[in-house]
């Protein structure tokens, strides 16, 4: 299934939400001083909570009335968020930049910033026009009537 560009913004968004999620559950800061991962993901949520909202309504519209194809696609990004904390060791600090650059957001500024993380990857493909082809029998038409 293919994602329009707001569908894909919502992607990237909720791949992103994800992120965030795992890096608050896994994550630690190692100045005590700092605020906690917990804490900056918290703000996160407050501060675009409609946001989040309007993203999930996307998602939802998007997959339409088959709630389990939703809830497949949503598993794929928390595993994919999850292996992330293992496999890449920058995935904490990232988070923690992210979430430091998200802080700083408008509301409105917030789609334009995830879709430059391509956060969702491979599992928001954009639906990409089909080029018309000629079919066999208007090839053959139009080869004869070259010939004449």
């Amino acid at each position: 299934m293919c994602f329009s560009p707001v569908e894909a913004e919502a992607a990237h968004l909720r791949a992103l939400q994800q992120q965030f999620n795992v890096a608050a559950l896994n994550c630690q800061t190692t100045n005590p001083e700092d605020p906690t991962f917990t804490e900056r993901y918290n703000r996160f949520i407050r501060l675009f909570s409609k946001e989040l909202q309007d993203n999930s309504d996307t998602l939802y519209r998007h997959f339409g009335k088959d709630g389990r194809a939703l809830d497949r696609w949503m598993t794929r990004v928390a595993n994919l968020a999850g292996q992330s904390v293992i496999r890449n060791p920058d995935f904490c600090q990232v988070a923690w930049d992210r979430l430091e650059e998200v802080a700083a957001l408008a509301p409105a500024q917030l789609r334009k910033y995830v879709v430059l993380t391509e956060a969702a990857g491979d599992l928001a493909p954009a639906c990409v026009p089909e080029k018309k082809t000629p079919s066999a029998v208007a090839e053959r038409v139009s080869k004869s009537t070259l010939r004449q």
